[in-house]
């Protein structure tokens, strides 16, 4: 598949470069905790934060691969195809709108595709269970795609409720009425796309909500692509990394763990189905 050069490569050395963002280390919480030195959480506020890749991780597709749905013809010319630059994937998706735009596509019809697009299996009973679970966790998602898509697919499926916040490059329709893409933002992470780093994306929440008084006691991570590899950086001892079986993300992590295992401090538990990280959660909850 001609987009498959999308971001799931990665450098073969994870552990050379420094972590952007300079988050302190997260067992200097502040956070209240038990005797046995678990962080623990003030009553009322989610103990837990969960968050979710978009492509290939919710949906069962990369969305920017399923928008050439709605191209004249099912396909991008060629000399389109060969604008791609590696790392520069965010660029090359504003000119894929670009085209489409010119051609006609209206963004109707982006949403159209974007509604379209199946939810991985198991994700509506994971999404159902989360959904009920109240204050126990807090939901938020940090995608690579686009607002627009991202939203669009969520809002039909019933789901967008569930997330507190959506990063994602910023898209929407110009003063011309066609669909436009936005970078997320600039950073320092050599290991990312020059569009985002989700390590940084993640740090930079984390931070937030601690000046909120927000101190999560566990963090779990879902996503299948090279560029969430940054991310589970973040996440220490007594936190989950939830990689799809297979994918990018899964491979990197066995890549890690075989090389260099002190340098990944989290659990790992691969999914094929999300019905599996539900039954994980389960267990987690009935503590809460």
């Amino acid at each position: 598949m001609w987009l498959r050069l999308r971001l799931r490569r990665w450098p073969r050395r994870l552990s050379n470069c420094p972590l952007p963002g300079g988050l302190l280390p997260r067992r200097f919480s502040l956070a209240p905790s038990s005797q046995d030195g678990t962080r623990m959480a003030e009553p009322g506020v989610p103990r837990f934060l969960i968050t979710f890749d978009f492509d290939e991780t919710i949906v069962n597709e990369n969305s920017d691969e399923s928008i050439v749905r709605a191209a004249p013809g099912q396909k991008l010319p060629d000399s389109l195809r060969a604008t791609f630059r590696e790392g520069f994937y965010n660029e090359y998706m504003q000119r894929v709108f670009q085209y489409l735009g010119e051609q006609g596509v209206k963004p109707q019809d982006f949403r159209k595709v974007y509604e379209d697009i199946p939810l991985c299996p198991g994700m509506t009973d994971l999404f159902q269970f989360l959904t009920k679970q109240g204050s126990c966790f807090e939901t938020i998602l940090i995608s690579d795609a686009n607002t627009f898509g991202v939203e669009s697919s969520l809002r039909a499926s019933g789901y967008l409720g569930l997330f507190r916040k959506v990063f994602s490059n910023p898209s929407g329709p110009d003063e011309r009425g066609l669909l436009v893409l936005q970078p997320f933002h600039k950073h320092s992470c050599t290991r990312c796309p020059a569009n985002m780093c989700k390590h940084k994306v993640l740090g930079d929440y984390l931070r937030e909500r601690a000046q909120d008084g927000v101190h999560f006691e566990h963090l779990f991570y879902v996503g299948d692509g090279a560029n969430d590899f940054c991310p589970t950086r973040l996440l220490g001892v007594g936190d989950v990394t939830f990689p799809r079986r297979g994918y990018p993300l899964h491979q990197l992590i066995q890549e890690a763990q075989n090389t260099e295992s002190s340098s990944f401090r989290g659990t790992v538990l691969a999914w094929e189905s999300a019905a599996e990280i539900r039954r994980y959660l389960q267990e987690v909850v009935k503590k809460c």
